[in-house]
């Protein structure tokens, strides 16, 4: 199996046409050493950039310069960058083929490259990752993982606070994050975050026909909810068939009507106004019987009430009689005359008669009862006549339709026709005008019934879609789940191992168990602790991104580029002999792997064994001979 693949094999930076740096990388471990201060963080910012990071905060030196050229070794071939000094979407010219080969073309060969992904172009995430074997996003929606976001994974710079895995930056997201760590442990990323753009889609689309569907069912009339097609075609067809017969029978009126039909005339206009006059009556009927039950209706409201009153006073009535009976009167409280000796207990302060405590409290109960009993009853009878009430408005208003209806009929037939032949005609132009009302209204019925039966068919498509893709993404889930743990369990055990041979500065680290990566969270937890002191903070942090990228070099699922970038591993004031160690601990791990990769770090604390040109770039840079040869006064 192919495993992805990048590595730098050259960096040259030009000021004004003439490069003031320009050196050749190797695979495994590349060394820039040199003092503080000597310009090995600008060399780093060169390579974050000139590989696609998003980068504009340059130093002075740097930005004083011109371009950035870089050769690039992938698993698909050779590629040369060429990016101007500037902002962090600057785009990049690409050149397929070698940096000498480029130089012989001049400007010709050469393609740019936007930084990020357009609707129209290719971008230059996407020519790298083609080019080194890493997976890109099918679709414009899921195309947030770029080259930057990767390198954020694989560059420790000295900006980031070391208690963060990925490289900081002002806009971030968890999703994002989560999103490029899934992607470098080998998780089908794409098609996870593409099938969760389109549910979001479908949900939306989903619930927009859905709305539409309860607006179109609310604005139809109830009896027409359950209407279908065919049955409103069936109905249109008989009306069309009686519109026919209709203007047949107009035609052929002189054939149909005999002016001798006038007596069947007379008794069918009597017979009308007797239908009229019996509907009338009924209506009249129906008004009375309204108003007495609106009346029964207050009366019975206004009666619930006064007994809800008198329920309510019943135990307040009970209270006051047991405060009064505690009283002692010496004189009567209705003539004053001298009252007799208190009877005792069980007697009326006042008369003196026998009295029961329970027997009274009995009274009260049952006087409270009885008005609960009436109130019932009472409300009972009140939902009858509010039901009765509703009944008879409801025939009202369809013995009111009947009415209009027959007296329009009437009014067409004999008050305007004066003749059995004009009384013909009219009734069958009164019926065609009906017909063609109740046409339209069936044909604006018919349209909303095809919309809806569309909607309904449309939302069972979405449903079944967004049902297999549920299922498709639990599956999906499943596996990225498994892959993940595999991969992070790999990662563990190799940051476990690299820290256990860490100088004993951080007991933890002697004993460590677990180095668990949270890539959402952005954090890196030893055994479940992550606040250490800064200089362990920095080990954990480089530990982590090493143990990615060796954890590749012994897995081909990866789809880790098996590059990584350390700028300036002894940062937070890392004792040299640490320092040392760790550097040791990553030549003897590079030594050791299996897969192509490629490592480059800068130190200002360079391991005296690792003085060799088989592991440095360049020479050992000071202040007087930094990383760029500016000429001198140059800023």
């Amino acid at each position: 199996m192919t495993h992805s693949l990048f590595w730098l094999r050259r960096l040259r930076v030009l000021r004004r046409g003439a490069a003031v740096y320009d050196e050749n990388f190797h695979l495994g471990v590349n060394i820039i050493s040199g003092e503080n201060g000597s310009g090995k963080s600008t060399i780093a910012d060169f390579i974050f950039y000139i590989l696609g990071g998003e980068f504009e905060n340059w130093k002075t030196a740097a930005e004083s310069c011109d371009q950035a050229q870089a050769e690039v070794i992938t698993q698909g071939g050779v590629l040369v960058l060429r990016r101007d000094i500037g902002k962090a979407q600057t785009p990049v010219a690409v050149f397929f083929g070698h940096i000498e080969e480029a130089e012989r073309h001049g400007l010709e060969g050469w393609e740019t490259y936007p930084i990020r992904r357009t609707s129209s172009r290719l971008s230059l995430t996407q020519i790298m990752f083609r080019a080194a074997g890493i997976p890109e996003a099918q679709s414009q929606g899921a195309s947030n993982i770029t080259m930057h976001q990767i390198l954020r994974l694989l560059y420790s710079d000295q900006r980031t606070p070391s208690a963060f895995l990925f490289r900081y930056e002002n806009f971030d997201t968890r999703d994002i994050r989560e999103a490029v760590g899934d992607l470098i442990c080998g998780l089908s990323v794409y098609e996870l975050y593409e099938i969760e753009l389109t549910l979001r889609d479908l949900d939306r689309e989903f619930d927009e026909k859905s709305r539409r569907l309860t607006a179109l069912l609310t604005a139809l009339p109830k009896e027409e909810t359950i209407a279908k097609v065919e049955t409103i075609d069936t109905r249109l067809a008989e009306l069309a068939a009686e519109y026919k017969r209709l203007t047949n029978e107009i035609s052929e009126v002189g054939r149909l009507v005999d002016e001798g039909q006038i007596q069947e005339f007379v008794r069918a206009r009597a017979k009308a106004v007797g239908e009229l006059r019996k509907l009338l009556i009924q209506i009249t009927s129906y008004e009375q019987r309204m108003q007495v039950t609106q009346l029964e209706i207050g009366d019975l409201n206004g009666f619930v009430e006064y007994l809800e009153e008198l329920s309510g006073k019943v135990p307040r009535a009970q209270a006051a009689s047991d405060i009064i009976g505690n009283i002692e009167f010496t004189y009567c409280p209705a003539c004053l005359a001298p009252l007799s000796g208190d009877k005792g207990v069980g007697h009326c302060v006042v008369c003196g008669a026998a009295t029961d405590p329970e027997q009274e409290r009995s009274r009260y109960l049952q006087i409270k009862m009885d008005l609960d009993i009436q109130i019932r009853e009472s409300r009972q009878l009140l939902d009858e006549k509010e039901r009765a009430a509703i009944q008879i408005d409801r025939d009202l208003r369809a013995a009111r339709r009947e009415h209009q209806d027959k007296l329009s009929e009437y009014t067409v037939k004999f008050d305007i026709s004066t003749s059995p032949r004009e009384s013909f005609l009219a009734e069958r132009y009164q019926r065609i005008g009906q017909i063609d009302r109740e046409g339209a209204e069936l044909s604006r019925l018919r349209e909303r019934v095809l919309e809806i039966e569309r909607l309904s068919a449309e939302k069972g498509e979405l449903q079944d879609q967004i049902t297999r893709l549920k299922d498709r993404l639990a599956a999906l889930n499943l596996a990225g789940r498994t892959r993940k743990a595999q991969a992070l369990s790999l990662v563990s055990d190799i940051a476990r191992s690299i820290l256990r041979l860490d100088l004993e500065r951080q007991e933890e680290f002697r004993t460590a168990q677990t180095v668990s990566m949270n890539f959402a969270d952005n954090s890196v937890q030893v055994d479940g602790e992550l606040n250490f002191a800064e200089s362990s903070n920095v080990i954990v942090k480089n530990t982590a991104i090493l143990s990615l990228l060796l954890a590749a070099t012994g897995d081909v699922q990866f789809y880790h580029p098996r590059f990584a970038l350390f700028d300036n591993i002894e940062d937070k004031g890392m004792e040299p002999e640490r320092s040392h160690n760790f550097q040791d601990l990553i030549v003897r791990a590079s030594n050791a792997a299996k897969l192509e990769h490629q490592i480059i770090y800068t130190t200002s604390m360079l391991n005296p064994a690792l003085d060799d040109e088989r592991y440095v770039v360049g020479p050992h840079y000071t202040h007087e001979a930094r990383t760029l040869t500016l000429p001198k006064g140059a800023s």
